[in-house]
């Protein structure tokens, strides 16, 4: 009998291309391949191995993260913004405390208001009409 594997939440459901991998594993591998494999043949011409090899990781590294790394439902990119905003908005919350039916009395007010004008109008209206 055949078996298939079901995970609890639809959502985290990814689908699998190649060894294994999904389509974003895959494109992300392929950049850091085609860019790094270049670097470290043409590199050791330049400089030594052990530097070549630095710059090949510090270079991968980010584009295997892209790829590979995953936080709460959040790509890479996406986390790497929330940790970036979390770090550069200001971390003291400014508090402000408003009544709870303020929303309702500015209402009432502008409704109040708004009657009053139209009042005062038709009274000069009243007022200054030829008979």
């Amino acid at each position: 009998m055949i078996e298939i594997r079901i995970p609890k939440e639809i959502k985290n459901y990814r689908e699998k291309l190649f060894f294994g991998l999904t389509l974003r594993q895959c494109i992300c591998t392929a950049i850091a391949l085609l860019i790094c494999v270049p670097i470290y043949i043409f590199g050791n011409r330049f400089l030594p191995q052990e530097a070549v090899s630095w710059v090949v990781i510090l270079i991968a590294v980010p584009l295997m993260f892209t790829g590979f790394f995953r936080y709460n439902d959040m790509a890479f990119e996406q986390f790497a913004l929330e940790i970036i905003r979390f770090y550069t908005s200001p971390q003291q919350r400014i508090y402000s405390y408003e009544p709870p039916f303020m929303e309702l009395r500015n209402g009432y007010m502008t409704e109040e208001l708004i009657t009053e004008t139209e009042e005062k109008k038709s009274r000069k209206k009243r007022l200054f009409r030829k008979k």
